[in-house]
């Protein structure tokens, strides 16, 4: 394996007393600390460590990005993946359909896939194109809480033709079809279809797939264990063992992937102000891993204090944004004024960066009503804008970019109390039911790489109204989800950067979430594991996990 050294932006990287206070006493501790490499090697197990823990094991249901990606990857299979080349690849399906192979009609409108034979769920039972029917109809069942519909909800036909091929006709083209379907994945109809409520069934924390591994245990704070599926469709996964293991701190965690208590330090990983040391252990790489998550400030806007988008957007130009990133993030993330990473190709390069303004947030506040009371927080009909941020507890930047954040709005005369939970808190009912006031949050696109965010703001994906869709800022607005509803059927990309660019640009004037930057990670290994490589095209840093091995 080539490992990934590409450097994000190989910034000077110094400690900014900021990023030292964040840190705490846990990162004095860790600076002065040895790094001890004498942990021995079992060839016949990985241990993956994360800072957040996963909440359920359903697919179709609410999924934190990232996080809950790894137990679905180890046990669930899609029709097709999406490798590191950006290229989808069969899974479920014998081949990824088209329209030079036959899968596609010329039209766009009518789907064939054909599935591969003799696949088996872990339970032992044979796959059938009854399981693929199953989940598009569990994802449209009304009274199901599913992630997202984008996409299945133009299905008008679904037929299955045989025991392993399928037929969908389309009521219109949608473009990111691929996508959608290489972001759901198959769950079995003969443990499901008889749940009465699926939300609820003791599936969602034992499941049974045709992934590469099987859940054996659970242990709730600490860390779960696979064991390899032996009847694996693809061949026997490498690793006879994979634990997936839970460290709330972030520096605790970088201290055992330093050590070698853990094989593998992913997701939050690395502190971004320590990579320029794990760069330089001996017998570790370091990955510097691009995502296609965007870091937002996340504005309920179901909450009075922020209905009026006035508020919002004056919340937003009194942070200062690229000093979070250059002072926090040591200049390892791209600042965003969007949903997307800047380098795609639907980016609204035109968008103003507004933020680091002061004066002009507290003329914006004093336009909207909210006037500095006898105390100094800002009133209006005798209520004091006041609010909490929420985050992962144990994120050292974030802990960094909300001390900042809650610094820029005490000078605006406004009050924001920090209110961190554990991951397994925070990204549960907390956000799904947008009980929050405010989140420090990083998200992807839902579709894959395509531009469409219909789950993230149209106003018919807000779960706590809907019961789909995670639009969990309660936004809405009617021009927003008509175009949001025209750019997933436009075929030529001039017409879709359009729209998107027009999306963007309302977004930016209402801010239901304030970008930040673009989410690049930085993980460390030990260099005899192989297969561990960054995919820009997925969230999910497990998405090749049936080939990783030791060398």
């Amino acid at each position: 394996m080539t490992t990934n050294r590409k450097e994000a932006g190989d910034v000077t990287i110094t400690i900014t007393r900021r990023a030292a206070l964040a840190a705490g006493s846990g990162g004095a501790a860790l600076l002065a600390a040895p790094t001890v490499w004498g942990q021995s090697i079992n060839r016949e197990r990985v241990i993956l460590a994360m800072t957040q823990e996963p909440v359920q094991f359903n697919p179709l249901l609410y999924v934190n990005a990232g996080t809950e990606n790894v137990p679905e990857a180890c046990m669930f299979d899609a029709l097709w993946d999406v490798n590191d080349r950006g290229e989808f690849i069969p899974n479920l399906a014998a081949q990824v359909p088209s329209r030079q192979n036959g899968g596609i009609s010329a039209d766009g409108l009518t789907w064939t896939v054909n599935l591969k034979r003799d696949v088996k769920w872990s339970d032992g039972q044979p796959f059938t194109a009854r399981d693929v029917e199953f989940t598009y109809q569990t994802i449209m069942n009304p009274a199901v809480a599913v992630r997202s519909r984008s996409g299945f909800d133009l299905i008008k036909a679904f037929r299955v033709k045989d025991s392993h091929t399928i037929e969908m006709e389309l009521s219109r083209p949608f473009v990111p079809f691929l996508w959608a379907w290489q972001n759901m994945h198959i769950v079995p109809h003969h443990i499901l279809s008889r749940e009465a409520n699926i939300q609820t069934a003791a599936f969602n924390s034992q499941p049974v797939g045709t992934g590469p591994f099987v859940l054996r245990s659970r242990t709730a704070g600490s860390h779960m264990v696979y064991e390899r599926n032996p009847n694996y469709h693809r061949g026997p996964a490498k690793l006879r063992q994979f634990i997936h293991k839970f460290v709330p701190d972030q520096m605790a965690a970088y201290g055992q992937a330093r050590t070698g208590e853990v094989d593998y330090f992913a997701l939050s990983g690395v502190p971004n102000d320590r990579w320029r040391e794990a760069r330089a252990f001996p017998d570790r790489d370091f990955l510097v891993y691009p995502t296609p998550n965007v870091q937002f400030i996340y504005y309920n806007c179901g909450k009075p204090q922020f209905a009026d988008p006035r508020v919002r957007k004056a919340l937003t130009m009194a942070t200062e944004m690229q000093k979070s990133i250059d002072d926090i993030y040591h200049g390892t993330w791209p600042r965003t004024l969007s949903y997307l990473q800047p380098t795609h190709w639907a980016y609204n390069s035109n968008l103003r960066d507004y933020t680091a303004d002061p004066a002009g947030a507290e003329r914006l506040l004093d336009e909207a009503g909210w006037r500095r009371g006898p105390n100094g927080i800002r009133q209006k009909d005798g209520v004091e804008l006041k609010f909490t941020m929420s985050t992962t507890a144990g994120n050292v930047a974030r802990q960094g970019c909300q001390a900042l954040f809650q610094q820029n709005w005490r000078r605006i005369g406004v009050e924001m109390e920090i209110r961190n939970m554990p991951a397994s808190v925070v990204w549960g009912e907390f956000t799904t039911q947008s009980r929050f006031d405010t989140l420090l949050v990083a998200w992807d696109p839902t579709v894959g790489l395509d531009p469409d965010y219909t789950a993230r703001c149209h106003s018919r994906m807000i779960p706590v109204k809907h019961r789909q869709g995670s639009n969990y800022v309660q936004y809405e607005n009617a021009e927003v989800d008509r175009l949001l509803e025209l750019g997933v059927t436009q075929t030529e990309q001039a017409d879709r950067i359009r729209t998107y660019h027009r999306i963007q640009e309302i977004l930016h004037e209402e801010v239901p979430f304030a970008a930040q930057g673009g989410s690049v990670q930085g993980h460390l290994k030990r260099r005899q594991l192989q297969g561990p490589a960054p995919n820009q095209y997925v969230t999910d840093i497990t998405w090749n996990v049936y080939d990783w091995h030791w060398a």
